[in-house]
């Protein structure tokens, strides 16, 4: 399922988080039904972790985790 794409576009990102929220990474359904609808850093030197979305992010610590949700709109796949 694309594995091999997938794994050159995570090691060209690298740390652009902007970049794995773009296709072949982010998509929101694709041929096989599949989806990866947000990206996480975690930086556990700093204690959080941060999830990412086209638009928006939420942190979070790992010492004080809150519980939540988000809600996000998602598009058709082109």
């Amino acid at each position: 399922m694309r594995t091999q794409e997938q794994l050159r576009a995570i090691r060209a990102a690298g740390a652009d988080v902007a970049a794995t929220l773009k296709p072949p990474l982010y998509r929101t359904v694709d041929e096989q039904g599949t989806r990866r609808l947000y990206t996480a850093r975690y930086r556990p030197a700093e204690g959080h972790v941060t999830y990412y979305w086209p638009g928006e992010s939420w942190q979070q610590p790992f010492g004080d985790f809150a519980p939540g949700s988000r809600t996000a709109a998602l598009s058709r796949a082109d």
